[in-house]
């Protein structure tokens, strides 16, 4: 699992950022939703992920309720060792269509998280 973290980079961008050592995960089912926090060796966040999933309530042919999935976003962020952060980010808006499409938007550069 921990080397999917990395996958998302190049081997490049694999050189310019922290790798992080211990990770503290905290998940809540009830709302298809995930945090990863990635600490380096010196105890200083280097990696950040969330995930989730929005869901609405519909029916189904029959009329009965059901939850229906609709919006899914994936944030990816690693500390860089000369400053800043590179951030991915993963969305769709289309998980009730038959083929959800997913948009990875270009790693950016910020400041902070």
């Amino acid at each position: 699992m921990i080397e999917q973290l990395y996958a998302n980079l190049s081997v490049a961008e694999q050189q310019r950022v922290i790798r992080a050592e211990r990770f503290e995960r905290h998940d809540e089912p009830s709302l298809q939703a995930t945090k990863i926090h990635g600490y380096a060796a010196d105890g200083a966040k280097c990696f950040y992920y969330h995930s989730f999933v929005l869901s609405e309530e519909g029916f189904d042919i029959d009329e009965f309720p059901l939850r229906i999935d609709v919006y899914y976003e994936r944030v990816m962020a690693w500390r860089l060792k000369d400053g800043g952060w590179l951030k991915t980010t993963t969305i769709s808006d289309q998980l009730d269509a038959c083929q959800p499409r997913f948009h990875t938007r270009p790693a950016e550069w910020v400041a902070s998280l």
